[in-house]
């Protein structure tokens, strides 16, 4: 199998407008590295191609679950595989598309055979993420596993449950079964579009600002409306959770505020991506949309 284009990057750095221009050169389609994008319902606020921009390039593993169930990397990594084999059939270009970079490492260095879990210890640690708080077992996994633990944000419940889990089961933390021999391995062709800070920051500011007025507001009312509840994974998207607590707590804030803390906290996400990015082997780096477009052209 050939390396797979895959273009990296953080939030807001332009990722989707490199594929669209892809597209005028070489017939690609791409495939969605981001672990938002994959909620109906939650559009504006994970940053999604519009329709129009699906019109020009076809994207796949966006829309493909509901707010209240459950996705993994493991799952990630055979869609992936799945649709890659299904764009070459067609004889066009796969190009995958993201800023999870757990994705990108699960696709990159395979899947080990995870141990059994008993349903104990799996039930064990839920009671504790509830009776002590998330940010507690953060730092639990920190002290068993503190290369998976940096990897991930204090308030991701559902992936540092999962850590503890399997170290609990195994006494063998989660970042050294990733050493083990794997399965679904994909080879990747990495480049990332990383602009300078202040222009990556004002694209950041930028894009919260479209956010609500395309009606960011209107879409976690909407959420509420249909009944999903904002301590629920996919609300842990930047945004979703301060919203929804301003809707709920009768507006007792003042909206700029709450959209002023999301460009801070958006920004300090971008800062971690970044992190994670420069940690991973072999990628290929551009400060610019053009400049990658052309380096993918070249190296295809």
């Amino acid at each position: 199998m050939n390396k797979v284009i895959t273009i990296i990057g953080p939030t807001a750095s332009g990722k989707t407008k490199v594929c669209l221009k892809l597209v005028d050169y070489i017939p690609v389609e791409v495939i969605s590295a981001d672990s938002r994008q994959i909620y109906r319902y939650m559009d504006i606020g994970t940053g999604k191609p519009t329709t129009e921009e699906r019109k020009k390039v076809t994207h796949h593993l966006i829309d493909i679950i509901n707010p209240d169930e459950k996705y993994s990397a493991a799952k990630f990594t055979e869609d992936c595989m799945e649709k890659v084999r299904e764009i070459e059939l067609k004889n066009k270009v796969p190009v995958i598309c993201g800023g999870t970079v757990l994705y990108i490492k699960a696709i990159m260095e395979g899947l080990f055979p995870e141990p059994y879990i008993p349903k104990d210890i799996r039930e064990k640690v839920r009671i504790q993420v509830q009776k002590y708080g998330v940010e507690k077992m953060h730092e639990e996994l920190l002290k068993v596993d503190p290369e998976y633990g940096a990897q991930i944000h204090p308030n991701d419940k559902q992936r540092i449950a999962r850590a503890l889990e399997v170290y609990r089961a195994s006494g063998i933390p989660l970042s050294k079964h990733w050493e083990k021999d794997r399965k679904n391995k994909l080879p990747l062709n990495i480049h990332c579009i990383l602009p300078e800070k202040k222009i990556l920051y004002e694209n950041i500011k930028k894009r919260i600002s479209k956010m609500f007025a395309l009606g960011f507001i209107d879409e976690v009312e909407n959420l509420l409306k249909m009944n999903y509840k904002p301590f629920l994974y996919s609300f842990t998207s930047i945004g979703y959770k301060e919203i929804a607590f301003y809707l709920l707590n009768g507006k007792n804030k003042n909206i700029h505020e709450i959209e002023s803390e999301i460009i801070k906290k958006t920004k300090e996400y971008s800062k971690r991506q970044i992190t994670f990015i420069k940690n991973l082997k072999g990628v290929h780096f551009y400060k610019t949309v053009e400049s990658l477009r052309e380096g993918i052209l070249e190296k295809f």
